[in-house]
Order: C-alpha cells, then structure tokens, then sequence
C-alpha cells in the first residue's frame, strides 16, 4: 500500500505553475474531440448516460477488450487510444462529482512516466470531498491489469457515497471535510 504525505509549500507552487503549463492547456483543449472519438471510435455502445455508473462499467470492459495488457496500454502505438480512455474515465469524475482537472505528476516509477514524456503533462482529477486525486493512468492500468470489469467500477461507485455524505455534510471544504471525516473515524473505532 502506498503512502501519502502532505505536499511541501515548494510542490504547491510548482503544481500552480504546472496548471499554466502550454503542453497542459493544449491537452485540455483537446478533450471535447477525444470524448467524440472516444463515443465515436472505442465505446460505441454506451449508454443514454455514458458518464453513469453503468457508462463506467461500460467503458472499463471496452478498456479490457481494447488492450490485451499493461505493456498494451503503455505501447507507443496505443497512445491515441489510451489517452481517450483516461479523458473519459476522468471526465466521468469531472460531470458526476465536481472534479477538476489537474496537472500533477504522481507516476509511482519511471516506466509509468511515458505517458508524462509523450504529452509533457500528467492528468488527474481532483474531487472537492476526496484528499487524493483521481490518477487516470492507474486506474487504466489497474483494469487492464486485474481485468475483471470492477475496478472503475468500485472507485466510481465509493465516490457515488463519498460525494453524497460530503453534500449532506454541507459541502465543506476538502480541509475540514477531511478534518472531520477524521475525528468521524476515531469516534467509531
């Protein structure tokens, strides 16, 4: 299991930066067209609602079907394709939970960063209820990988709940919401 850490005054600043970066702006501008070659090209079957829980489900076993493996998924080849899988499966955090877009790199090891050195940016999406970002390229890579059609699934589906209880909690902000989902969880153990 991975660690987290807060991140230093010197990352913050580097992230603001990382939002204005050219290669970043260039990349979100690109989205609308992918999401059209995405519902055009590689989930053609989607549901009326293609940013659903069943749209998720959906789009993860074309995700299975498209790449046979990890290694597929990273092949310069698949680049196209695999950049328009995690556009949508972030895009379905960005319309579902409020999310935004983020620059950060957070690839864990080198041989992830190709995505990083084939685009010069590293999307995530942030949640206003959730400390972590969603990492799309994991969540990429983590369906390809176990390849039984509930990754995207479990992550979209605990974010279903998480984004209900942080509504009816007042929708606070992300450090008091997580400051109080903290002293919740001392109280129940």
């Amino acid at each position: 299991m991975g660690s987290y850490r807060k991140a230093t005054k010197a990352e913050l600043r580097r992230r603001e930066v990382d939002q204005r970066d050219p290669a970043w702006l260039a990349w979100l501008a690109e989205m609308d067209p992918a999401l059209e070659t995405f519902f055009a090209e590689d989930v053609t079957d989607m549901p009326s609602d293609p940013f659903s829980a069943d749209g998720v489900a959906t789009a993860e076993l074309a995700a299975i079907a498209r790449f046979s493996s990890v290694e597929a998924v990273l092949a310069p080849e698949n680049a196209a394709a695999a950049d328009r899988f995690q556009r949508y499966f972030g895009e379905a955090f960005v319309r579902s939970f409020e999310g935004r877009w983020m620059n950060v790199r957070v690839a864990a090891s080198a041989s992830l960063d190709v995505f990083f050195d084939r685009r010069g940016c590293s999307p995530v999406v942030r949640c206003p209820f959730a400390e972590f970002y969603v990492d799309t390229l994991s969540q990429l890579l983590g369906a390809v990988h176990y390849r039984n059609g509930e990754e995207w699934t479990w992550v979209y589906g605990h974010s279903v709940n998480d984004y209900a209880e942080w509504q009816v909690g007042g929708r606070l902000p992300m450090d008091k919401w997580i400051s109080l989902q903290a002293k919740k969880a001392r109280r129940e153990a």
